[in-house]
């Protein structure tokens, strides 16, 4: 997952994030005075910038909406008699969707743009970079094949976060794996893929999985069931590993109990994580993080900043508890 690509260029921040002449903070800049020092100076006058962009992103989507709804009604006034009755009502619709596609585009950028903005700001003073887009990450195979992800048939890749968390390495990215094609296509993942690198050396490979029905058909390749004491525990997930005694020497009965903490912090969202080699990897089936807020409220909404800030803490908690397997 380390060849996520390199962090954007943006016109104010730049590829750190920071605006031209602005001063680190110090501190968490997730929170207090480090994080009102990133308002004041970074995200409210950029913030204020692409507002005015909002504005004009929705004047356009309803000039195109009024159009297109214009369009449609004279469709379905002067289409001739001869079509068939359906198409007179799928022909106007059509006409709305198109016109509702065409017409949000712009503001949709402009969402993207300011949440992208957000978090390169946040990020920068915490050395930590972040990239809109990027490629499927390198530890893809790893995650399928140890069953941390359903096998897709399509899949996107976002929000990638890249760093180091106490001396250790990270990056992350957000994931939406699809099954199916048609009318059978479902959405079968939508939440963040973590890898961290810890330098660790571990001899075998130790997968914690869901506990579910049908689960001994989720032994991934190469590994078997752990055998372990905690009832608590193995009625929530179930260990596999392609070493026994190393397994246990992961899934001790404090990380257990750090892993049931985790499930209830993060309650419905389906963790799961891998140990191989230094590396740990971990999913959470959470949907979507980092969310920006309604497209036709205003952007200069100090509280719009704090959850996003709120999101990347949630992520550094959930690295922290990881750091030191």
């Amino acid at each position: 997952m380390s060849a996520v690509g390199v962090a954007e260029t943006h016109p104010t921040f730049g590829h750190r994030g920071m605006a031209p002449g602005a001063q680190p903070p110090t501190g968490d800049p997730l929170h207090g005075a480090a994080f009102e020092t990133i308002w004041d100076q970074t995200l409210k006058p950029d913030l204020t910038r692409l507002e005015e962009t909002r504005q004009r992103a929705v004047m356009v989507l309803v000039i195109v909406l009024l159009a297109a709804g214009l369009l449609a009604w004279s469709e379905f006034l002067f289409m001739p008699p001869a079509l068939a009755r359906p198409w007179r009502i799928e022909g106007p619709f059509l006409t709305i969707l198109l016109g509702a596609l065409l017409g949000a585009a712009p503001l949709t950028w402009t969402v993207r743009r300011a949440k992208g903005d957000v978090l390169a700001a946040l990020c920068a003073p915490l050395g930590v970079s972040y990239a809109p887009r990027g490629s499927a990450p390198a530890a893809s195979p790893t995650f399928l094949s140890l069953n941390l992800l359903p096998h897709p048939s399509d899949s996107r890749f976002l929000d990638f976060l890249s760093g180091q968390r106490n001396s250790v390495g990270f990056s992350l990215c957000q994931a939406r794996l699809w099954q199916g094609s048609g009318k059978s296509r479902t959405l079968a993942f939508s939440g963040q893929i973590l890898m961290l690198h810890t330098g660790r050396a571990l001899r075998a490979t130790t997968a914690v999985l869901r506990h579910g029905f049908l689960t001994s058909f989720s032994c991934p390749k190469g590994l078997s069931p752990v055998g372990l004491e905690d009832p608590r525990f193995s009625n929530v997930f179930v260990a596999f590993g392609s070493d026994q005694v190393e397994a246990r020497e992961i899934l001790t009965p404090a990380f257990m109990q750090r892993l049931l903490d985790l499930e209830a912090a993060y309650a419905g969202e389906k963790l799961r994580c891998a140990f191989v080699g230094p590396d740990v990897l971990i999913a959470l089936q959470d949907g979507d993080c980092f969310k920006f807020g309604s497209a036709l409220a205003s952007f200069v909404d100090r509280t719009r900043a704090q959850a996003i800030a709120g999101d990347l803490e949630r992520i550094f908690d959930l690295v922290d508890s990881f750091a030191g397997r």
